[in-house]
Parts: structure tokens; sequence; C-alpha cells
């Protein structure tokens, strides 16, 4: 397992405070439509404005870069 970090950006100015999460990496994409379905619960403001979930190794390096509006 290793450590990711979370969080939801407009890929410029925006980024969210991060969730860190332990996990395997073929299980980010299901980690990803989770948290992303809780941040929308939350600030459903977020909807269609071309935020991301962005998820970054330990090393701080994106491993994935999820478009929003798909994952709802």
């Amino acid at each position: 397992m290793q450590l990711f970090t979370l969080s939801i950006t407009d890929l410029t100015t925006f980024e969210s405070v991060p969730r860190e999460e332990w996990a395997e990496k073929e299980d980010l994409f299901e980690i990803g439509i989770r948290f992303a379905r809780a941040m929308l619960a939350a600030n459903p403001n977020f909807r269609h404005r071309g935020m991301c979930v962005a998820i970054f190794d330990e090393a701080g390096i994106a491993v994935s870069v999820m478009p929003l509006d798909t994952l709802q």
C-alpha cells in the first residue's frame, strides 16, 4: 500500500484541503470517485466548473487527474 493525497482542483488557482489515504494504485479510480461524490455533496457549486480530482503519490507526483464532471 502507498500513501496518496487527493484534492479537488481547477488546475490553476484553486485546490481544496488535501486528504490522505492509504491505497493500492489499482484502487485509485474507485477512491477518486468516492472522494468526488463526498466533495460534491458538501460543495455542489463545484459541479460543471472544470474541477478535477488530483491524486498525488508520496513523492508529490500527480498519478491521476480525473475531471469531476465525469465522476459524478
